[in-house]
């Protein structure tokens, strides 16, 4: 199962990937919202990864998360586990010919196990609400890093 969205931003698009992948910055906000998050890893950003215990549905999940592929200043990839699911995760930073940037993100979910495929099949009946949601973020996200530009660019 898939979920992806692609939002414009109007900055350049090595800003955008700069924001996008600015992992300390993500565990900051992690643990500003309650969620217990460890590091583990390099410096490098591959082979970076985490250990987070997260409320997802009403329970505590635990997520285990690996950068496996990046490529500045383009992309990135994360692959996660939680709950019998994989998690992939994909970050895009694509320059438009606008001077403007396209950052797109997208989430793949397969089941690993049968409680995988139980949680998986509750996540299908909520796919609407789901994407919407992601959107939302997305989009809420574009404007930060917009609004980070203009501060910077300013």
């Amino acid at each position: 199962m898939e979920f992806s969205s692609q939002q414009r931003v109007a900055a350049p698009r090595d800003f955008v990937f700069e924001q996008a992948s600015d992992f300390t910055a993500f565990e900051r906000q992690a643990l500003r919202r309650g969620i217990e998050i460890e590091r583990r890893g390099g410096p490098a950003p591959v082979g970076r990864a985490w250990s987070a215990s997260v409320p997802v549905m009403g329970r505590e999940r635990e997520i285990a998360a690996e950068i496996i592929g990046f490529d500045a200043p383009q992309d990135y990839t994360v692959r996660g586990e939680s709950s019998g699911l994989e998690i992939v995760v994909r970050v895009e930073a694509q320059p438009e010919t606008t001077g403007e940037s396209r950052l797109g993100l997208s989430v793949t979910l397969a089941p690993r196990s049968m409680p995988g495929r139980l949680v998986l099949q509750s996540l299908k009946l909520a796919r609407g609400t789901l994407e919407t949601r992601l959107a939302g973020r997305l989009e809420g996200y574009a404007r930060e890093i917009e609004a980070r530009w203009a501060r910077r660019a300013g």
